[in-house]
């Protein structure tokens, strides 16, 4: 695990877009001295262009109190985190705009670990950059929060059922099962486009992760083979049911709170419904 934790922290190490010092500033008057990191995620990474849509960044922070105070918001982002804002920033003729999480180490530990749905152990599991951290200790702990995300999603696809193919595919059809637990619609080939953006990434993580995965033989980057019975694919479907039925109700209460937390809230509501 040691040398997955290591390609975490070289992925985070890599540099982000230029252009996100706005931003930064933004969420670091936010979150003032409880903030701990900000990690650049999502469309914008993969494009390298900031102005490509809405930045996704997440602000990591020592406690929800510092950050919300004793009110609603605190409270909600400790009983489903996270709470999602929007925040622009930067000169009127190269406006930028933000969707940002806040969620606390704590948090992040525990949603990395493991847990039913996948909203953090596979997102985080895949290719981001750290933006800024407080110190050294803030880095470490993100790329270890990540490789135990990537060990337990590797984990789970393996649960998706008899398989053989390249590496790249293995990760593909676990990213396509993800997106299964949400209630926002991906295009056909999403997954592998996804993958096929980072393919020194995702070469990397199946050499030094797989071969560590109980029930995955790895032989090569382009040689993975799950093997499984028909009692393991019949469990394996349920608990992808299960976690599929619980992402989708997991993303309607986010989307009821991030109603509350957007300026214009009710119409990014009506958006992402749409």
């Amino acid at each position: 695990m040691n040398r997955v934790v290591a390609l975490m922290r070289a992925d985070l190490a890599q540099p982000p877009p230029a252009g996100l010092e706005p931003l930064v500033e933004r969420l670091r008057g936010h979150a003032g001295g409880a903030l701990r990191a900000i990690v650049l995620y999502g469309s914008c990474r993969r494009s390298d262009d900031v102005h490509d849509g809405l930045v996704d960044l997440m602000a990591v922070v020592s406690d929800y109190r510092s950050v919300h105070g004793l009110g609603l918001s605190a409270a909600m982002n400790r009983l489903l985190p996270p709470n999602v804002y929007y925040a622009e920033a930067g000169p009127d003729d190269a406006r930028l705009r933000s969707k940002y999480i806040v969620v606390s180490e704590d948090d992040f530990r525990r949603r990395t670990r493991g847990g039913l749905e996948p909203y953090f152990w596979a997102r985080f599991t895949q290719p981001c950059r750290l933006v800024w951290a407080a110190d050294d200790r803030a880095a470490a702990t993100l790329a270890g929060c990540r490789a135990r995300a990537a060990g337990h999603f590797a984990r789970r696809a393996r649960r998706l059922g008899a398989f053989r193919g390249t590496a790249s595919s293995f990760w593909a059809r676990a990213i396509g099962a993800t997106y299964g637990c949400e209630i926002r619609p991906e295009p056909p080939g999403n997954a592998e486009r996804l993958v096929a953006r980072d393919p020194e990434f995702w070469d990397a993580l199946s050499e030094t992760l797989l071969p560590e995965v109980e029930g995955i033989e790895f032989t090569a980057a382009d040689d993975v083979r799950v093997t499984a019975g028909a009692a393991h694919s019949m469990l394996g479907r349920t608990e992808w049911w299960i976690r599929a039925f619980t992402g989708k109700v997991m993303n309607v209460m986010r989307l009821i709170k991030a109603a509350g937390t957007f300026s214009n809230g009710l119409d990014y509501l009506a958006w992402k419904i749409e």
